[in-house]
């Protein structure tokens, strides 16, 4: 008995401790594609938003690395785009690790509530003009009352106060905060700038709606000038050249001014994407953003 246990068991409890041993020194397999998803719901406007996380390569939640956080809004089409654009500007170095977060809203079923939804969350003050401007209203197959401006300031508090503590919360992050949108988002990426450079320090302003409610953002950044002579935050601010008169020579006005008020700590880069309308510039946008706001 005691030899057919020697001859038959000692083998296989050998054969069990040293895979045991091989498995357990086996270093975890680098993830580099990792990807998260969100439903958050704001208890400042009472309204629910899609957070879509993407992290760096090789993110662990045991070891001690702290990274810094760009929030992308319009995370619906916008950080799809932002997602792959990392992934291969992470493959060669080309940018330092960072955690990237798409606000985006719901435009499964139709692009109404979506259109709705940022018309009021990215626009920095009410304009009854626009809201009820038939150009506007018949190009998004909108009814009446439909769109409500005005939101940006709420929502601004919504993100400072809700978003990234919870983000925080979640991921290991640093202070080190960004902040991205294109068209309506640009403009409230701009506003986020003379009025939020405590929260955030890296802006990507993509063909911003700087037209809005009179120009009003230049009055802003005046109103800036004349309270503050340090602006530090690191801005790209981009346009496609075929957007248009109310999009590129404000774009280059506000970035012009920007530029002759000699703001200490400002780090400004601009860039008129040639040949690039107000759509097929994102894509474009996107990626410079990332490579500018972040790049090595």
């Amino acid at each position: 008995m005691i030899k057919f246990f020697f001859t038959i068991f000692l083998p296989i409890i050998f054969i069990i401790t040293v895979s045991f041993e091989v498995t357990a020194q086996k270093p975890p397999v680098p993830v580099i594609n990792q990807q998260e998803q969100h439903l958050f719901h704001s208890t400042t406007n009472g309204k629910s938003y899609h957070l879509a996380v993407s992290l760096p390569p090789n993110y662990s939640a045991t070891d001690s690395s702290q990274y810094p956080v760009l929030y992308l809004l319009d995370g619906s089409f916008s950080f799809p785009i932002a997602h792959a654009a990392r992934t291969l500007l992470d493959m060669f170095g080309e940018i330092e690790k960072v955690i990237i977060v798409g606000i985006g809203d719901e435009w499964e079923q139709s692009y109404s509530p979506w259109i709705s939804s940022r018309w009021t969350d990215y626009t920095p003050s009410a304009d009854p003009a626009s809201d009820s401007n038939p150009a506007f209203l018949n190009l998004f197959d909108l009814r009446e009352g439909a769109l409500l401006s005005g939101g940006g300031p709420v929502f601004l508090d919504m993100i400072q106060n809700e978003i990234i503590p919870f983000i925080d919360g979640q991921y290991k992050t640093n202070q080190d905060r960004g902040i991205a949108g294109h068209s309506f988002g640009g403009l409230f990426a701009g506003y986020c700038l003379l009025k939020a450079s405590n929260t955030f320090s890296r802006f990507g302003i993509k063909s911003p709606s700087f037209w809005w409610n009179k120009d009003e953002i230049f009055a802003l950044e005046q109103l800036y000038s004349q309270q503050n002579q340090d602006l530090n935050a690191k801005v790209f601010i981009s346009v496609g050249s075929k957007e248009g008169t109310s999009m590129v020579p404000k774009m280059k006005a506000f970035t012009d001014s920007l530029h002759n008020r000699n703001y200490q700590g400002l780090k400004l880069t601009s860039h008129i994407f040639e040949d690039e309308t107000h759509n097929s510039v994102v894509a474009a946008s996107i990626s410079r953003t990332i490579r500018v706001l972040y790049g090595k």
